[in-house]
């Protein structure tokens, strides 16, 4: 019998046993595929995706999808900065070197041009980390947009929905923060380097007032403990599940967003954890950096001596080296020890 047409007889060699096994698992082959399941060996490589949704926040979606990373892959979703596109962001980062080593799928938001404010006030790309309509559960916005990217990497790529993880630098790391407040059930775990606490601010205007002596990230917030994870927890109002871990990573001389973001986010995520603000343990994994740890390991900071508003980088060829000279701080990869956070890289 023909395998494809199901017409003439059984090809020589093949009993008729191993005939219906093949013919059973190419139903289940096909069956997947008109139930619109995933496919095995999807495409591979950086790629723009569209028609992913209905994306009301009206974003772009592009995705690196290692050789390895096919179905029941991690997903890392990856926020650039304000000013930049997606285009780059996983290699200048060093998160593409991780998603081949580790077997992860990377998906990279992109903010249009025509979605920033006409304030006037920042003439770049930033993501919104001030409207509810982007950064709430009840918001149909931007953060919308980055769940239907996550559900399409499930649908087309069998990806593991309880492997899910968030990360982002500088309004990416803003927008990280949205993430996790605003679904901590879809993510398991997110990393924020050099970026600011969830809720910092209500309107674009106060949101660009930063630096060292900005209203919202800056010296001059007077926010409590209390405020902060009360806006975390306004985000999903009810929610009363696990929450996911928090990664925080600043620079001591960063002057474009104050050292102080990195303290009110730690603030943030320990009054949502319930956690004392007294680590648990402080350690200096490299010259310059002092790791601290709060509760049971669910928050965690990286405090670079240094580092201004760039990301930490480590050249090198190591497994847990990333970057190249030139492109960011040399302490650490960030990537690297996000990634183990997260426990991909066990």
């Amino acid at each position: 019998m023909d395998a494809i047409t199901g017409r003439g007889a059984a090809p020589r060699g093949l009993r008729p046993s191993n005939v219906v096994a093949l013919l059973v698992a190419l139903a289940a082959f096909v069956g997947g595929w008109l139930a619109g399941g995933p496919v095995a060996r999807a495409a591979v490589g950086f790629q723009e995706v569209t028609g992913f949704g209905s994306n009301p926040g009206n974003l772009r979606m592009f995705t690196y999808v290692p050789s390895n990373g096919q179905s029941g892959a991690p997903v890392v979703v990856l926020f650039h900065g304000c000013g930049g596109s997606a285009n780059g962001l996983d290699t200048a980062t060093g998160w593409r070197k991780y998603a081949d080593a580790y077997g992860f799928t990377l998906v990279m938001p992109e903010q249009k041009p025509e979605n920033v404010g006409s304030g006037g006030i920042v003439p770049h790309k930033c993501f919104s980390a001030w409207n509810a309509e982007d950064r709430t559960r009840a918001g149909n916005g931007e953060a919308r947009s980055v769940i239907q990217m996550v559900d399409h990497m499930k649908r087309e790529y069998g990806a593991d929905a309880s492997r899910v993880f968030v990360t982002g630098y500088s309004g990416g790391g803003a927008a990280t923060n949205v993430m996790l407040a605003a679904y901590p059930d879809v993510f398991k775990a997110g990393a924020v380097f050099f970026g600011m606490a969830y809720g910092c601010a209500d309107t674009e205007d106060a949101y660009f007032t930063t630096g060292l002596f900005g209203q919202c990230s800056g010296p001059l917030n007077r926010s409590t403990p209390q405020q902060w994870g009360d806006r975390v927890r306004s985000a999903y109002p009810g929610y009363s599940g696990p929450r996911p871990r928090v990664q925080i990573w600043h620079g001591g001389s960063d002057r474009l967003i104050s050292p102080r973001s990195l303290d009110y986010q730690r603030d943030q995520w320990t009054n949502v954890f319930g956690f004392g603000r007294t680590p648990t343990s402080t350690t200096t994994p490299a010259p310059g950096v002092t790791k601290s740890v709060y509760g049971n390991g669910s928050v965690e900071t990286y405090l670079i001596d240094g580092m201004g508003h760039e990301p930490p980088i480590d050249p090198g060829t190591g497994i847990q080296n990333c970057g190249s000279r030139g492109s960011g701080h040399d302490s650490l990869c960030g990537p690297y020890y996000a990634s183990h956070f997260f426990g991909l890289g066990s």
